[in-house]
Protein backbone atom coordinates (compact mmCIF):
# COMPACT_ATOMS: atom_id res chain seq x y z
CA UNK A 1 0.00 0.00 0.00
CA UNK A 2 2.75 2.73 0.72
CA UNK A 3 4.00 2.11 -3.45
CA UNK A 4 0.39 3.02 -3.89
CA UNK A 5 0.28 6.10 -1.61
CA UNK A 6 3.63 7.61 -3.21
CA UNK A 7 2.78 7.51 -6.65
CA UNK A 8 -0.72 8.74 -6.30
CA UNK A 9 1.59 11.65 -4.01
CA UNK A 10 3.47 11.74 -7.23
CA UNK A 11 0.80 12.14 -9.62
CA UNK A 12 -0.70 14.83 -7.75
CA UNK A 13 2.29 16.79 -7.51
CA UNK A 14 2.70 16.43 -11.75
CA UNK A 15 -1.11 17.70 -12.34
CA UNK A 16 -0.36 21.02 -9.82
CA UNK A 17 2.95 21.42 -11.61
CA UNK A 18 1.19 20.96 -15.07
CA UNK A 19 -1.53 23.33 -13.73
CA UNK A 20 1.31 26.13 -12.63
CA UNK A 21 3.21 26.08 -15.26
CA UNK A 22 -0.20 26.32 -18.03
CA UNK A 23 -1.12 29.48 -15.67
CA UNK A 24 2.66 31.15 -16.37
CA UNK A 25 4.02 32.66 -19.61
CA UNK A 26 7.60 33.51 -21.50
CA UNK A 27 9.32 36.19 -19.74
CA UNK A 28 12.22 37.33 -19.26
CA UNK A 29 13.45 39.21 -15.46
CA UNK A 30 12.41 42.52 -17.09
CA UNK A 31 10.19 43.29 -19.46
CA UNK A 32 9.17 47.09 -20.52
CA UNK A 33 6.11 48.58 -22.24
CA UNK A 34 4.72 52.34 -22.45
CA UNK A 35 1.67 53.33 -23.28
CA UNK A 36 0.99 56.24 -25.38
CA UNK A 37 0.73 59.70 -23.68
CA UNK A 38 -2.98 60.98 -23.78
CA UNK A 39 -1.50 64.01 -24.86
CA UNK A 40 -0.36 64.88 -28.19
CA UNK A 41 2.84 66.47 -27.13
CA UNK A 42 5.97 64.34 -26.19
CA UNK A 43 8.56 65.93 -22.88
CA UNK A 44 11.39 63.93 -23.13
CA UNK A 45 13.49 65.75 -21.23
CA UNK A 46 10.76 65.89 -18.12
CA UNK A 47 11.52 63.60 -14.79
CA UNK A 48 10.20 60.36 -14.55
CA UNK A 49 8.60 59.86 -11.78
CA UNK A 50 9.72 56.15 -10.26
CA UNK A 51 7.13 54.04 -7.98
CA UNK A 52 7.49 50.82 -7.12
CA UNK A 53 4.49 48.50 -6.28
CA UNK A 54 4.94 44.68 -4.91
CA UNK A 55 2.72 41.96 -6.06
CA UNK A 56 2.13 39.58 -4.10
CA UNK A 57 -1.13 36.71 -3.39
CA UNK A 58 -3.24 38.77 -3.82
CA UNK A 59 -2.81 42.59 -3.51
CA UNK A 60 -0.85 45.31 -4.40
CA UNK A 61 1.82 47.25 -1.76
CA UNK A 62 1.21 49.93 -1.98
CA UNK A 63 -2.59 49.91 -3.01
CA UNK A 64 -3.16 53.45 -3.63
CA UNK A 65 -0.46 55.51 -5.70
CA UNK A 66 -0.72 59.42 -6.61
CA UNK A 67 0.36 60.86 -9.54
CA UNK A 68 -0.25 64.34 -11.43
CA UNK A 69 -1.47 64.93 -14.47
CA UNK A 70 0.87 64.99 -17.33
CA UNK A 71 3.25 63.37 -14.87
CA UNK A 72 5.78 60.48 -16.48
CA UNK A 73 5.54 57.87 -13.82
CA UNK A 74 7.50 54.39 -14.34
CA UNK A 75 5.97 51.92 -12.10
CA UNK A 76 8.43 48.98 -11.23
CA UNK A 77 6.31 45.66 -10.40
CA UNK A 78 8.18 43.10 -8.61
CA UNK A 79 5.90 39.46 -7.46
CA UNK A 80 6.59 38.16 -4.73
CA UNK A 81 3.62 35.71 -5.25
CA UNK A 82 3.39 32.73 -6.17
CA UNK A 83 1.67 33.08 -9.55
CA UNK A 84 1.68 36.03 -12.49
CA UNK A 85 -0.16 39.18 -11.62
CA UNK A 86 -0.46 42.33 -13.71
CA UNK A 87 -1.60 45.92 -13.37
CA UNK A 88 -3.87 47.52 -14.65
CA UNK A 89 -6.65 50.60 -15.01
CA UNK A 90 -9.24 49.75 -17.44
CA UNK A 91 -10.87 53.21 -17.10
CA UNK A 92 -7.71 54.74 -18.60
CA UNK A 93 -6.38 51.96 -20.64
CA UNK A 94 -3.08 50.79 -18.93
CA UNK A 95 -2.04 47.86 -18.95
CA UNK A 96 1.52 46.61 -17.38
CA UNK A 97 3.47 43.60 -18.83
CA UNK A 98 2.53 40.02 -17.01
CA UNK A 99 4.65 39.38 -14.24
CA UNK A 100 6.11 36.40 -13.20
CA UNK A 101 6.75 34.71 -9.48
CA UNK A 102 10.00 36.13 -8.36
CA UNK A 103 10.35 38.56 -11.57
CA UNK A 104 10.40 42.10 -12.03
CA UNK A 105 9.17 44.37 -14.75
CA UNK A 106 8.53 48.26 -15.52
CA UNK A 107 5.85 49.71 -17.36
CA UNK A 108 5.84 53.48 -18.43
CA UNK A 109 2.52 55.82 -18.75
CA UNK A 110 1.19 59.35 -18.64
CA UNK A 111 -2.17 60.13 -17.70
CA UNK A 112 -3.67 63.33 -18.61
CA UNK A 113 -6.89 63.23 -17.19
CA UNK A 114 -7.57 63.92 -13.27
CA UNK A 115 -9.69 61.77 -11.04
CA UNK A 116 -9.48 58.02 -9.18
CA UNK A 117 -8.80 55.31 -10.58
CA UNK A 118 -9.14 51.44 -9.75
CA UNK A 119 -6.38 49.48 -10.52
CA UNK A 120 -6.69 45.70 -10.49
CA UNK A 121 -5.08 42.46 -11.41
CA UNK A 122 -6.38 40.58 -14.54
CA UNK A 123 -5.47 37.26 -13.85
CA UNK A 124 -8.44 35.10 -13.66
CA UNK A 125 -10.46 35.10 -10.45
CA UNK A 126 -7.64 38.02 -8.55
CA UNK A 127 -9.42 40.58 -8.78
CA UNK A 128 -12.35 38.60 -7.16
CA UNK A 129 -9.71 37.48 -4.15
CA UNK A 130 -9.13 41.48 -3.29
CA UNK A 131 -6.09 42.38 -5.88
CA UNK A 132 -7.69 45.71 -6.19
CA UNK A 133 -5.99 49.41 -5.49
CA UNK A 134 -6.22 53.02 -6.74
CA UNK A 135 -4.87 55.13 -8.57
CA UNK A 136 -5.31 58.92 -7.57
CA UNK A 137 -4.49 61.43 -10.68
CA UNK A 138 -4.37 65.08 -9.23
CA UNK A 139 -3.88 68.38 -11.07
Amino acid sequence: MPKRRIWSALAVLLVLAVLLTGCGGGGGSRQQSQAPSSSGSTTSQAATREITIVLSDFKFEPAEITVKRGERVRLTLQNTGTVAHDWTVRDLNLASPRVQPGQTATYEFTVDRVGTFTSVCVEAGHEALGMTGRLIVEN
